[in-house]
């Protein structure tokens, strides 16, 4: 994990283009690590910050996860009828 994630997130949520799949994975990553204790252990609760980009950047992956969950199972059939 990298010394300052929340720096990290506002980094990635600044920038105006949309963020890629590795990018999305790396804010969700940060944002977990938030709430993972310094022994490793997940806390019970945890209150986050996070920036009003960051937000609609999780926005914009929740409403992509969305209409790709209308197609979940079809590449695995696409890639085993090869």
């Amino acid at each position: 994990m990298r010394a300052n994630p929340q720096q990290d997130t506002d980094t990635m949520a600044k920038r105006q283009s949309t963020l890629s799949m590795l990018e999305q994975a790396e804010m969700i990553d940060h944002l977990v690590g938030r709430c993972v204790m310094r022994g490793g252990a997940v806390a019970d609760e945890t209150l986050l910050v996070i920036t009003g980009q960051t937000a609609e950047n999780l926005i914009s992956l929740a409403n992509h996860l969305r209409r790709l969950s209308h197609f979940q199972g079809r590449p695995d059939g696409m890639v085993k009828s090869r």
